[in-house]
């Protein structure tokens, strides 16, 4: 596999780290004529996309070139999920303190 890291950007002060493969299988390549993307991201703590901190996605590569690269595309989904009801809701408890 093909991953190139593009970036390590800070958003809402956690790390996040960003990685492409703009061209993952020949195999779909051939049989639709366009390349299929991998865009891989890495955070040591949830993000509005991913419990986890992890998240990959596989989307064609006219779709991360539309919203202006990996990058921008990546700003773009965490910018929507965040406005999430679960990411507020997150958020909040997060911001609690325990007392016992």
């Amino acid at each position: 596999m093909n991953i190139n890291h593009l970036c390590t950007l800070t958003w809402r002060g956690i790390a996040i780290s960003i990685s492409l493969n703009p061209d993952y299988s020949l195999a779909f390549k051939d049989n639709t004529g366009e390349a299929l993307a991998y865009i891989e991201i890495r955070a040591d703590e949830p993000l509005p996309i991913t419990e986890t901190g992890y998240r990959g996605l596989f989307l064609s590569l006219s779709e991360v070139d539309e919203e202006g690269g990996a990058v921008e595309f990546v700003k773009k989904w965490l910018g929507e999920a965040a406005d999430s009801k679960e990411w507020k809701e997150w958020l909040r408890e997060k911001m609690q303190y325990c007392l016992f």
